[in-house]
């Protein structure tokens, strides 16, 4: 009986032992995870020659305004993605066309593609006018593939989160920290009172 009782009490102790290193090891991971796909809060109000400009996507109709412009080789670098038949260029953040009444947006506190872990950030309004770049954003997907040209090299992106947030010129994103990120952000299809995020991490350089 003795020996019954001490192979039983030893039995106990190795599945506490087992227990407590799962609950360590679980929270060690939890906390990595939260560390990870941290809540980064970016301001779509930006300071321009002193004064404050809203880069907050609308929904905007065509109009008889005739397009800006562009000249291919001023950009920074090319968004493609083949689904939705979109290839439009962006400019550095310094540039006077790198804003949302005239292109896609490369927001302020973006990173540039090859930055490791960076996040690359795009903005643009949706709807039925020339500078709707976004309008078909909704049609994206998870799994879906988007592309930037920079510097000669193809970053390939693949969406893994679609999610909406209220339009009040703010907006949270939710990434993993750990891998370089593409964002883009417009207003929610048939929802003005929203914006809608969309992000992709990138899956190769070529």
């Amino acid at each position: 009986m003795s020996k019954l009782s001490n192979r039983t009490i030893a039995v106990i102790t190795v599945i506490t032992i087992l227990i407590g290193l799962l609950l360590i090891s679980g929270d060690y991971l939890k906390s990595k995870k939260e560390k990870a796909y941290e809540k980064i809060r970016v301001s779509l109000f930006v300071e321009k020659d002193n004064k404050k400009e809203d880069n907050t996507p609308q929904i905007v109709e065509e109009s008889i305004e005739k397009p800006v412009e562009e000249t291919p080789n001023s950009y920074l670098g090319i968004l493609t993605i083949d689904k939705i038949n979109l290839s439009q260029g962006f400019y550095d953040k310094d540039n006077p066309d790198n804003n949302v009444s005239k292109n896609i947006t490369f927001l302020e506190p973006t990173n540039y593609p090859d930055e490791n872990k960076g996040n690359v950030i795009l903005v643009a309004h949706s709807g039925t006018s020339h500078i709707a770049y976004f309008k078909n954003l909704y049609k994206l997907k998870i799994n879906d593939i988007a592309k930037i040209d920079y510097k000669g090299k193809t970053y390939i992106y693949k969406i893994e989160n679609i999610y909406n947030e209220e339009k009040d010129g703010e907006v949270t994103i939710y990434r993993d920290t750990n891998r370089s990120t593409l964002t883009m952000i417009t207003c929610t299809k048939n929802d003005d009172t929203k914006q809608t995020i969309y992000i992709a991490y990138l899956e190769s350089v070529k």
